[in-house]
């Protein structure tokens, strides 16, 4: 029995000495069968913030510890049959790779699924947690290393009936896309080193400024480590030195209320020189600001984060930040499923016969059928064989009307485009939203190329809805396959692109309360078709400007002598897309307006006092690469390039 009692102890050692010589085989089996780990950061703020119907970047990090592996990444959002994005990569082993994933959705999805498939198993998957901003809410993205810096704004109104949201942007995942940052509507940057953003970063950020994006810069003793990489945006130049005990009543008067001095009795602020077209917002040049393009920079010559404990800093904010309508071509026409082509397109292939032909088809096909072939067969005696030369003559009739299809609709595909491009005056290229539509004579599926900056809404305009159709992208180009086409039937993709071919022009222009007058140039190697001069809701047409041809201009403000836009606007109804069509569609309505689109709204810019020339070229503006040899491209462009 005292044996027995000896050996249990050592049996039980034993027992757990092979337990954890099982357990560590089994971690071991484990950490082999799993050598892919899949890490991402979704959002504006790297949380999973998000505007929708805009698009957002998403860095996905993903690293291999095992053998080589090729694969695609997916990122799926509950309730869809298909993955909206999928992301192929190459994976050797030792591999660690960090992409950036742009993602759009016109859903509040608070949760979206990353996996990476290889060989189509799925080898890791994860949970993205989303918070998204409603289309009527603001956005105020912030750049700070204080993470209560303008909290106030939460209850700040920046526009009329609209709460505020903020974002804490993670500098890290601040994209070097314009459009990644386009459900921004504020900016705020505060003590960040501005130089350090890469220069595709800081080129996103001035584009969407001119895009109509308003850019709040601290200033204070931080001022030159904020403005170092920002010079060609800023309102000011700033000084050398640093003003102290500098009094508060100019934004105290702004506000209207006389209570920031018992907090302050001075701050310290920048010396700084205006810029030309820079305006102060107070009467001791404190705040100053200047419009970038279709949008604005504000510069405070002190630490935004000094008016912190002030009542009034909500007040202060919603004064100076207010934002106005902009133009979001893209968001506005995929948030309501809109299709541009489907009431502008005039595709003969498209068209049916019309009921005069029709008529005349059955007429002749009744006379043939019944009294001619009944008359000829009684003519040769043979009236028995009516059995057999009527059903001929159906076949006969049949093959002549699949005939006459197949030369009204063709027998190639064809791929046609209409592009708005906005663009400014004296800087190169400009921002695409293309309308990509494929029309197939027969039934087959096709695939579509962009080029690799190309943003591709994850989905087709078919009639009135708007269809899922999963985007492939990799460092080379993105793409959809397996776009199923019917017969004669027209899928559309959205598609949005920078450009670097847009016409240049120099204008030469006086405003006064009553008329627009002076000149303009066509500086391009190119017509400019079917041109006007648009402010507001009222517009000049200019008729075709020839390649260095200057043309005058001289556009009544008020509500005489002046045409009406776009409803009054003469332009040709004719062509692959009807023009009149186009302009009523975009600017007939507040298509622009906040929250989204109102049918009764006014019509016209958005931007009531910009004044913009707006032209036609015959011509795709992005390409477009098609499977399989034949296809026909044809396409128009609008460009709506704003004047100084």
């Amino acid at each position: 029995m005292g044996a027995t009692l000896t050996r249990f102890p050592r049996l039980l050692s034993l027992a757990l000495f092979l337990l954890a010589i099982l357990a560590s085989a089994g971690a071991a089996h484990a950490t082999q069968q799993n050598p892919v780990t899949l890490d991402v950061r979704a959002g504006y703020d790297g949380n999973g913030q998000y505007h929708v119907g805009h698009w957002f970047p998403a860095v996905v990090v993903v690293a291999n510890a095992g053998g080589d592996l090729r694969g695609s990444i997916e990122w799926r959002f509950p309730g869809d049959s298909e993955p909206a994005f999928r992301y192929d990569v190459d994976l050797p082993r030792g591999a660690r790779k960090q992409v950036m994933l742009p993602v759009v959705t016109n859903s509040s999805s608070n949760l979206a699924v990353l996996r990476l498939l290889v060989n189509g198993n799925p080898l890791v998957s994860r949970n993205v947690r989303l918070f998204p901003i409603d289309i009527n809410e603001i956005a105020v993205g912030v750049i700070s290393s204080d993470p209560t810096l303008l909290n106030s704004l939460t209850s700040a109104q920046l526009v009329k009936g609209y709460t505020t949201v903020l974002s804490r942007l993670n500098l890290d995942l601040l994209p070097a896309e314009a459009r990644l940052l386009e459900g921004l509507d504020v900016i705020v940057l505060h003590d960040l080193a501005s130089a350090t953003l890469s220069d595709g970063q800081r080129g996103a950020l001035g584009h969407w400024v001119r895009l109509g994006g308003t850019l709040l810069v601290s200033g204070g003793p931080d001022a030159g480590r904020v403005a170092a990489g920002l010079a060609d945006l800023l309102p000011v130049d700033l000084g050398g030195d640093l003003r102290a005990n500098v009094p508060v009543d100019s934004i105290e008067r702004l506000v209207g209320r006389r209570d920031l001095g018992n907090l302050l009795q001075g701050i310290t602020a920048n010396r700084i020189s205006p810029r030309p077209g820079a305006r102060a917002i107070d009467r001791s040049d404190l705040i100053i600001e200047r419009d970038v393009g279709a949008g604005r920079v504000i510069f405070a010559a002190f630490d935004i984060a000094a008016l912190r404990a002030w009542p009034g800093e909500s007040d202060l904010w919603s004064l100076i930040l207010a934002v106005e309508d902009r133009m979001q071509i893209g968001a506005s026409f995929r948030v309501r499923g809109e299709n541009l082509v489907r009431d502008t397109l005039q595709l003969g292939a498209l068209s049916l016969p019309s009921p005069a032909i029709l008529l005349l088809l059955i007429a002749i096909y009744i006379t043939v059928i019944g009294p001619v072939n009944f008359l000829v067969l009684r003519r040769m005696r043979r009236v028995d064989l009516a059995w057999v030369t009527t059903p001929i003559l159906v076949a006969i009739f049949l093959a002549l009307t699949y005939g006459a299809s197949f030369v009204l609709r063709g027998t190639r595909p064809q791929i046609l485009q209409l592009a708005l491009v906005q663009a400014f005056e004296g800087v190169p290229g400009g921002q695409s939203t293309a309308f990509v539509s494929v029309f197939s004579p027969q039934r087959r599926t096709y695939t579509l190329g962009f080029a690799p900056d190309a943003l591709v809404s994850p989905g087709t305009f078919e009639s009135f809805q708007f269809r899922s159709q999963p985007v492939n992208l990799s460092d080379s180009a993105a793409t959809v396959s397996d776009l199923l086409i019917d017969v004669s039937s027209l899928r559309t993709l959205l598609v949005e692109q920078p450009v670097a071919d847009v016409p240049a022009v120099q204008s030469q222009l006086i405003r006064d309360p009553q008329r627009l007058s002076g000149t303009l140039r066509n500086t391009s190697g190119e017509t400019l078709r079917n041109a006007m001069i648009v402010v507001n809701d009222t517009a000049q047409t200019l008729g075709d400007v020839g390649a260095g041809a200057s043309v005058e201009v001289s556009l009544s403000l008020g509500m005489h002598n002046a045409q009406t836009f776009p409803s009054q606007i003469g332009v040709p109804s004719d062509g692959l897309f009807n023009q009149q069509r186009v302009l009523a569609s975009v600017f007939g309505n507040d298509r622009f307006a906040f929250g989204g689109s109102n049918a009764q709204g006014r019509q016209g810019l958005p931007e009531r006092d910009a004044a913009y020339l707006l032209a036609w070229r015959d011509q795709q503006a992005i390409a477009v690469d098609v499977s399989g040899d034949g296809s026909i491209q044809q396409g128009v462009t609008l460009y709506l390039i704003r004047l100084k």
